[in-house]
């Protein structure tokens, strides 16, 4: 699989109504998490790293595809550069 269509998969899944539904759901997890914190007096420094720890995965995942693009972009982007230089090398020697 190319790229390209690994960039155009990825931004098809971002713009899914299944992936919206997920984002509803981590968001949902994340308030929660949050209120849980702030609301519980006595938490253990381990308890207060293991719902932050949560929290930031469940960021991490609703960040994935914007991510995931903007990692194969610059991949393509690369392949794209190299590609001309490698042409233009030939042109030269040619």
């Amino acid at each position: 699989m190319n790229v390209k269509s690994k960039v155009k998969d990825i931004i098809e899944l971002a713009e899914s109504k299944g992936w919206n539904h997920v984002n509803e759901v981590m968001r949902e997890e994340i308030l929660t998490l949050a209120l849980a914190m702030a609301r519980t007096q006595e938490m253990t420094q381990q308890q207060m790293d293991f719902q932050r720890g949560a929290i930031w995965a469940a960021e991490q995942l609703l960040n994935m595809p914007e991510r995931l693009i903007h990692k194969l972009e610059g991949e393509l982007s690369l392949e794209e550069a190299t590609s001309r230089q490698g042409r233009s090398e030939r042109i030269d020697n040619g």
